[in-house]
């Protein structure tokens, strides 16, 4: 009879034997056993045939079985494929619960039944101890064998392999890390030991150290003496009024002067271009000791040092000592444009500009450039109030020796201020007019500047403040008595312009007011 072991309780399909074939299932607990009676007078192959619908059947049920060693054992199978070797690695390492190792049975030596059957020694160490382990109940990839007839001593074979499994010693990364470290042969490793002997080779050295006398050496530089000449000229080094480096640099300044370079540029021109303020002195002071005009020192294409300074935004300092070097302020440029019209063009720092105004003949505020702009049209055009606050103080100065309106002295910092400061000052400003009126009627250079008309359409600098809808110089133009009835070549004044478009414009009915306000002053 040839058993067959199953998994669970499955449906099994009716299997059509033969007629000399006896089908038995016996349920032995969750399993069942199929017990099949092999034909005795049929030949090998006929009885292999008769059993392959049985076996199929057989192998399919075995496939569902969740287990995926008995799985790949039962392809090897079908296959003809020998997976002993990796059975024999999957079973390393695994014990039962009474700490016997575990072996395949397939890689054992087969022992002698009459020795397995004697006293105090089983086929299984776990029920010598007791225990009832069944490594092949439904997990198990082990098919059940029968029992071996104690009679029958089966072959040993030619050799006995090793039943013990190679145990594996583990060490950690560290040692083995130290390990790879000596063998390269790296910085030695000090361990405790060799710690301990580096300490006491370190104090002995220091007991020797304190033992040894110390013996001062004698300073090779002892028996050399400077002189008095000597330590003035380090002494001047140091301080830096070195006269013998002054003279080499003004010797080298003197040679240079007048030798233009590449890019056609004179060493003055150079110099202030880097907005070297040491450099523009001392070509000044070349200029002045060679009784060479420093109007004179033009590019290659024709620019003054002033109109190089103004186009570059140099330093304030280097603009003073240009102008301090008997600059000409009232040159005309290209397109008619004066030194104050090239310093609003290239939008200068106001520093600069109020030193500039501070310099020139206030009378060149008058005149316009080829576009037909004066100074202050251009000023309002671009929105520089600063500078128009400037232009106006700097006229009052020069007239009546202080400003009509103290903001720039007020203000911490009156550089910074934004739009809206600026209006409110000068709003202000507008509703105390009758108390500054006498400082500001009858001046006619003043009137002038603030109504001057340009050459195109005759606009003046108000009209533009109230086209381009510019409320704080709006402001700040009729507090100094800028004439809302001044007209332009086209008819229209200010006041005309502001209340035919007050609907559109984005400006404070208020100015009209105080339009109306600085009319009845000066008509008074």
């Amino acid at each position: 009879m040839k058993k067959v072991l199953l998994t669970k309780a499955q449906h099994i399909q009716p299997v059509v034997a033969s007629s000399s074939d006896v089908l038995v299932i016996k349920p032995v607990g969750s399993l069942r056993v199929i017990s099949i009676s092999a034909p005795q007078s049929a030949a090998t192959y006929i009885q292999r045939k008769s059993f392959q619908p049985v076996y199929e059947d057989i192998f399919k049920l075995l496939m569902k079985i969740p287990d995926k060693a008995l799985t790949q054992r039962v392809i090897d199978a079908m296959n003809g494929s020998n997976n002993s070797d990796k059975i024999a690695i999957s079973n390393q390492g695994k014990q039962c619960s009474c700490g016997v190792q575990k072996v395949d049975s397939s890689t054992q030596t087969d022992w002698d039944t009459e020795e397995s059957h004697k006293p105090g020694i089983t086929n299984n160490s776990c029920e010598a101890n007791g225990n009832t382990h069944s490594h092949m109940a439904g997990r198990s990839s082990e098919p059940i064998k029968p029992p071996v007839d104690p009679t029958k001593v089966p072959k040993k074979r030619g050799r006995k392999r090793n039943n013990c499994v190679p145990q594996v010693v583990k060490r950690s990364a560290a040692e083995m890390a130290l390990k790879e470290r000596e063998e390269k042969q790296l910085t030695p490793v000090i361990t405790k030991r060799k710690k301990r002997d580096v300490t006491q080779a370190q104090n002995f050295g220091e007991n020797r150290i304190q033992n040894k006398t110390l013996v001062r050496s004698d300073s090779i530089m002892s028996d050399i003496s400077i002189n008095s000449e000597e330590l003035n000229r380090v002494e001047n080094f140091i301080s830096g009024d070195n006269e013998d480096r002054i003279i080499r640099i003004m010797a080298n300044e003197f040679r240079k002067w007048h030798i233009m370079s590449d890019e056609g540029l004179l060493p003055i021109h150079e110099e202030i271009l880097h907005s070297d303020v040491f450099g523009v002195k001392r070509q000044i002071f070349v200029c002045c000791h060679t009784n060479v005009n420093i109007n004179e020192l033009l590019t290659r294409d024709g620019e003054d040092c002033l109109e190089l300074a103004l186009t570059n935004d140099t330093d304030t300092e280097i603009i003073s000592l240009i102008l301090d070097a008997r600059m000409m302020t009232d040159h005309l440029y290209e397109n008619s444009n004066t030194a104050l019209h090239l310093a609003v063009i290239n939008n200068i720092n106001i520093e600069s500009i109020r030193l500039l105004l501070r310099r020139i003949d206030l009378n060149s505020l008058l005149l316009t450039n080829d576009d037909g702009y004066t100074v202050l049209h251009l000023v309002v055009r671009n929105n520089q109030f600063l500078v128009a606050e400037a232009i106006l103080d700097s006229i009052d100065e020069c007239e009546l020796g202080e400003t009509v309106y103290r903001r720039t002295q007020e203000a911490a910092n009156p550089n910074e201020w934004d739009e809206k400061g600026f209006a409110k000052y000068y709003d202000r400003a507008c509703e105390r007019l009758e108390m500054s009126k006498s400082y500001l009627k009858n001046r006619t250079h003043k009137r002038n500047v603030i109504n001057a008309s340009e050459a195109r359409g005759g606009n003046p600098p108000l009209f533009y403040a109230v086209e381009g809808e510019q409320e704080h110089l709006c402001y700040f133009l009729l507090a100094h008595l800028a004439d809302p009835d001044e007209e332009n070549l086209s008819g229209h004044s200010p006041k005309s312009y502001h209340y035919e478009y007050a609907r559109t414009l984005r400006i404070n009915l208020k100015v009209a007011r105080v339009m109306e306000k600085v009319i009845g002053i000066l008509n008074t």
